[in-house]
């Protein structure tokens, strides 16, 4: 909503959960160049050199083949199209621990890449931990030039108590990549 408030001319979002759909028609009501698909991205096949942008935001990590889906995302840009997604920061799918309040932040297991389990709101979520070195390699292999990198430092006017900046300022939680598709 926020980009076809900022004047983007259409808009196409795919999501496979169905209470993210719903939420995203609700919220798309009043935006006629705004549509929703229900699909997977893992499935989902994007028309060739249709889009400027392609943003993907806290989803990547749940995806094992990440490497096609960035080749898709390549081949759906207009030339100089862009990139931009973010994902939770490796040093937090190194090693998953239980969803209580974190207060200690060890990395494990760092090298090790691929399937995690983490226990989350009285079930488990499957993700895949990738090096910020994989994601960085995975963007250059699939056509793009990186274009920025961000870790998403805490914003102290951010947090409603100094007690969770200070919690937040030990770890990155998110990284942020961008990238431009090469001609």
């Amino acid at each position: 909503m926020e980009l076809l408030e900022q004047g983007c001319f259409s808009y196409t979002g795919v999501d496979g959960s169905i209470n993210m759909i719903n939420a995203a028609q609700q919220q798309l009501l009043n935006y006629p160049n705004a549509r929703v698909l229900h699909e997977s991205m893992e499935h989902y096949t994007p028309p060739r050199t249709e889009y400027d942008l392609v943003t993907a935001r806290l989803s990547l990590h749940y995806m094992e083949d990440l490497a096609s889906i960035f080749t898709k995302v390549n081949q759906a840009l207009k030339p100089e199209g862009r990139f931009i997604f973010s994902v939770e920061h490796p040093v937090i799918t190194s090693t998953l621990q239980p969803s209580a309040l974190r207060t200690s932040w060890t990395v494990d297991n760092y090298f090790s890449m691929g399937f995690r389990q983490q226990h989350w709101m009285g079930g488990y979520v499957q993700k895949y931990h990738r090096t910020l070195e994989e994601y960085f390699s995975l963007m250059q292999q699939s056509g793009f030039t990186v274009t920025n990198l961000k870790e998403a430092c805490p914003q102290k006017e951010r947090f409603d108590s100094a007690e969770t900046y200070e919690r937040r300022m030990r770890i990155p939680l998110f990284l942020l990549m961008s990238g431009v598709k090469n001609r």
